[in-house]
C-alpha cells in the first residue's frame, strides 16, 4: 500500500507538475501543487517528489523483507 501512495505522490503530484512548470503550461487539473500560489508551487512539487520517493522505497524494502 505504501508504494502505491508513493507512486501517486511521486509521478502525478510531483514529476508531472514539475514538467508542466518547466514547459510553462497553465493546466491545474488535479495536480495539488498547481493550485497553490506561484511561489509555493515548486517547493510543493519537490516535496511531493521527496515524499513519494521515500514512501515507494520504504514500501518496496518492507515488501522484500529488508
Amino acid at each position: 500500500m505504501r508504494e502505491v501512495l508513493g507512486i501517486i505522490l511521486l509521478v502525478p503530484q510531483g514529476l508531472v507538475p514539475l514538467v508542466l512548470m518547466g514547459l510553462d503550461v497553465d493546466a491545474r487539473s488535479w495536480f495539488v501543487a498547481m493550485h497553490l500560489p506561484a511561489w509555493a508551487q515548486l517547493p510543493a512539487a519537490l516535496a511531493f517528489v521527496a515524499l513519494g520517493t521515500l514512501l515507494t522505497v520504504s514500501g518496496v524494502r518492507v515488501r522484500r523483507g529488508r
